[in-house]
């Protein structure tokens, strides 16, 4: 809802460029230290330890399932790259969106798109500072955030023997978009949609793993688990043994009343904005404690081995598993 006199029942093609860039320019905040004003055609940024850029896009037509706000929109785009940031150990600081922007979109739906992508960039500690719009045929969001870390987290420093973990349960996002596509919306399953709507990413943890130096290895699962274990693999030039995948209770109960592969549900869903970390035997305990002192209780899945082969064992069966996930340009099977 917008104050009296707002025009947030017109769309953007009544309202113009000028009213959108107007309202943006309102939201930020100048770069403390920096020269150059809000609307300039650059931004001055301040460098701080070592620099870390990430960008990610969300397209409306690929990335938002039905039943999304705009303003869950906003925050998710802002989510998929703060994830990123999270893998590597590093702080968010700034924020540069590009929105490509639909003409028959209403004011109030640009508004709450805008302050979802505010809200989520002080949410993980940083600012937008600077972008640009256009007009498209779907809201598309382009983001790109910079930062700084101490030392990031590779992808490929995983060595035979490492343990592998995780910072949380999967299978969350699979069975609730499942939900979502196939109107399953009971009360029981809200937590299985709330991770497709509201994802958050694990910032926390992964500076908190970075900070103590516990990771050899680390990447973000919102591609898949199964995936993610692939770049590892293929990164570090090992393979991978899991013994305990990592299911979701509720997402388990999910699979099976409505029938679905388990082994697609905890390793194809994507989305899911864990950590997935190699560490040393040695450094277990204290992960393990690290972590916990900060509310997350960090699953062990299994071990990194000389075999670049990445095989799980679940219900009494072995699987080998190679890297399907999400990718971009290639058709996707149903979900329903």
């Amino acid at each position: 809802m917008g104050q009296a006199g707002e025009p947030v029942e017109k769309v953007l093609a009544e309202l113009g460029e000028e009213w959108l860039l107007t309202h943006i320019q309102s939201t930020l905040k100048h770069v403390k230290g920096g020269r150059l004003p809000i609307g300039d055609d650059a931004i001055e940024l301040p460098a701080k330890g070592e620099i870390i850029a990430s960008g990610d896009m969300l397209v409306s037509s690929t990335d938002v399932p039905p039943g999304m706000t705009p303003k869950q929109i906003g925050f998710k785009a802002v989510t998929s790259v703060v994830s990123d940031f999270a893998a590597k150990g590093a702080h968010p600081l700034y924020f540069l969106i590009e929105l490509g922007l639909p003409s028959h979109m209403k004011a109030a739906e640009f508004k709450d798109l805008w302050s979802g992508i505010i809200e989520a960039a002080r949410f993980y500690g940083g600012e937008v500072v600077a972008g640009d719009t256009n007009q498209a045929c779907e809201v598309v969001i382009g983001v790109v955030g910079i930062g700084y870390s101490e030392a990031p987290m590779p992808r490929g420093g995983a060595r035979p023997g490492d343990i592998v973990a995780v910072t949380g349960a999967f299978g969350k996002t699979f069975t609730g978009l499942h939900a979502v596509l196939n109107a399953k919306l009971e009360d029981r399953w809200k937590p299985l949609i709330d991770a497709v709507l509201n994802p958050r990413a694990r910032l926390l943890e992964g500076l908190t793993i970075c900070h103590a130096r516990l990771a050899s290895a680390s990447i973000d699962s919102s591609d898949g688990l199964e995936a993610c274990l692939y770049e590892l693999s293929r990164s570090s030039g090992v393979g991978f043994k899991v013994s305990d995948p990592p299911i979701d209770p509720l997402a388990q109960e999910y699979a099976e009343i409505h029938g679905l592969n388990l082994l697609d549900v905890i390793f194809r869903g994507g989305e899911e904005y864990e950590l997935v970390i190699t560490l040393p035997p040695e450094k277990l305990d204290e992960a393990v404690s690290t972590l916990k002192n900060i509310g997350c209780n960090l699953t062990l899945i299994g071990e990194a081995t000389h075999e670049p082969s990445i095989t799980v064992k679940m219900g009494g069966r072995s699987y080998e598993l190679r890297g399907r996930g999400w990718t971009h340009f290639k058709r996707r099977a149903p979900t329903g």
